[in-house]
């Protein structure tokens, strides 16, 4: 099975990417958060972690949002 490669649409830097198995319920993103990241007004993400974020970074979750990390 191949993975694709897409740029993050959610938490991550221009430099890394998310992966996912078409076909297949298969996500990966990357442990640390290197870029300051806002979540989109309305919007909620999701990450599998442990995740990290990088000092001097930031991660805004507007308010009714919510950043869920299993």
């Amino acid at each position: 099975m191949s993975l694709t490669k897409v740029q993050p649409a959610m938490i991550g830097s221009s430099t890394s990417t998310t992966a996912f198995a078409a076909g297949t319920p298969i996500y990966e993103n990357t442990n640390t958060v290197n870029s300051t990241y806002t979540i989109t007004s309305g919007s909620n993400a999701i990450s599998v972690g442990p995740i990290t974020i990088a000092s001097g970074t930031t991660v805004t979750i507007p308010s009714g949002s919510r950043w869920l990390i299993l």
